[in-house]
């Protein structure tokens, strides 16, 4: 291989690319295990509370390819680049069992299918970890509050209002994954350059004209041997585990706080992202949940007047964002006030305050792909982004806001939207989040999970 010249090495793994032989070949060759292809590999739930102002997220077209003329619509903009890479599921309806429409019993029941779970039973996030390994579920939060009987995430042997509290601090969290990564032999000089010298080649081949096909699998080889190149040598600096992560004295506080306490809430998010993908890279995790605040939240631990949204809020003026598809613009508002606490903005007949938090959340999930496609793992991770009603100010969960996004090693097709119903409570229903996140087991690998997870939406 070292003997090779650029052009003949360049042809020699062309023609593995095209056959699929280039993983066993550099398999063998780096004494590494290593898979392109075959679903998803690592599957991340996002929570946000409070729902949307459907008019405002809802992208125009029922169901087709996703454009990149324009953007979705200003809740999905963040996504635009993304395009390809997500689907929408366009008034998803949102199973959550007996007493739909309250807020905590939506998020108890938006990831186990029913509010009323028993003893024994375990959220979807659970039931796929149980399949695919030992790891168990990287379950984390930002403000989530201390109240045990709103968290989305639920283990066997809890009962469904007595659950375990995500980790809130990502200081303590990058911690305590940093001590599992125990100190690396590493690999030799010689073996690092040939990982090196297969993915300049790989480089050089996403360059050149390729029918999609051939090109897809370019990309999975290439983001798999990112991977093998990355753990190979694994440090714990390298996963992404700062010990200098940002902390959260304030996770549990049940008192108003302060402004600059406020503006921590971004910065947070994105460590518990980073935290996350530092797990996936490195092995220590196949399964996470972030919980991000909670619903029927009024400020005493987010305002989203935080510089980001409230610039989004400024935006959504600027555009003309309005109430309702056939009202007036609204007029400028005032910072730093309850109308943007979440709760109260879902409510709030002004309705940009909250527009522009569901865009700031869906900006989080444009930065967590980004993190994912910058470690060679976003074309085989699913992440699902998701709230635990429907319309905000309407409650109930017809008007199911819920992105899919990453991919399953090319087992589905993305860059599209999927209309799931007219968004109207007690209307016309097609597609859940009961079949939607069967699907998302099956394309993890994790069958047979029982329950109502039956699939069919993707």
């Amino acid at each position: 291989m070292n003997n090779m010249t650029h052009t003949a090495r360049r042809k020699f793994l062309f023609g593995l690319a095209k056959t699929g032989a280039l993983l066993p070949f550099a398999s063998q060759m780096l004494g590494q295990k290593a898979h392109a292809a075959g679903g998803a590999k690592r599957v991340l739930f996002m929570y946000y509370p409070n729902g949307v102002v459907p008019h405002a997220w809802r992208p125009q077209q029922d169901n087709g390819s996703i454009s990149t003329s324009s953007e979705l619509s200003f809740g999905l903009g963040p996504l635009t680049p993304w395009h390809n890479k997500m689907i929408v599921l366009k008034n998803l309806n949102l199973d959550v069992g007996p007493g739909a429409g309250a807020h905590y019993n939506d998020m108890r029941g938006i990831l186990t299918g029913n509010n009323q779970i028993d003893f024994n039973g375990a959220s979807i996030d659970h039931l796929i970890a149980e399949q695919l390994g030992n790891e168990g579920v990287l379950s984390l939060g930002v403000r989530t509050g201390p109240k045990q009987d709103i968290m989305i995430s639920k283990p066997r042997g809890y009962d469904s209002k007595s659950r375990p509290i995500p980790n809130n601090n990502p200081r303590d969290v990058a911690n305590k994954l940093a001590l599992r990564i125990g100190p690396s032999e590493g690999i030799s000089d010689s073996k690092k350059a040939m990982y090196e010298a297969i993915l300049s080649d790989f480089n050089g081949l996403s360059d050149a004209t390729l029918t999609n096909a051939r090109q897809s699998k370019i990309d999975f080889h290439t983001n798999a041997l990112i991977r093998l190149r990355d753990q190979a040598g694994t440090q714990v600096g390298e996963c992404g585990f700062s010990p200098d992560a940002l902390a959260d004295p304030y996770a549990q506080s049940n008192n108003a706080l302060s402004q600059s306490e406020w503006q921590m809430f971004p910065h947070l998010a994105r460590a518990q992202v980073d935290n996350i993908v530092g797990a996936f890279a490195c092995g220590l995790h196949k399964v996470a949940t972030l919980q991000l605040s909670k619903g029927d939240e009024n400020g005493n631990l987010v305002n989203y007047s935080f510089d980001e949204c409230w610039q989004m809020a400024q935006d959504a003026l600027a555009q003309g964002v309005k109430p309702g598809p056939n009202q007036q613009p609204v007029s400028a508002m005032t910072r730093w006030y309850n109308e943007h606490a979440s709760h109260s903005a879902s409510h709030n007949p002004g309705a940009v305050p909250h527009v522009a938090q569901v865009r700031w959340y869906h900006s989080l999930l444009a930065y967590t792909l980004e993190q994912l496609q910058n470690k060679g793992m976003l074309d085989d991770t699913l992440v699902v982004l998701f709230s635990e009603v429907g319309e905000g100010a309407k409650h109930g969960g017809a008007a199911g806001s819920v992105t899919l996004a990453g991919g399953a090693s090319g087992e589905v097709q993305m860059g599209r939207v999927i209309y799931c119903g007219d968004g109207n409570n007690n209307g016309n229903r097609v597609w859940g989040t009961h079949q939607l996140f069967g699907d998302i087991a099956r394309l993890a690998g994790a069958n047979n999970i029982g329950g109502p997870w039956s699939g069919g939406v993707v």
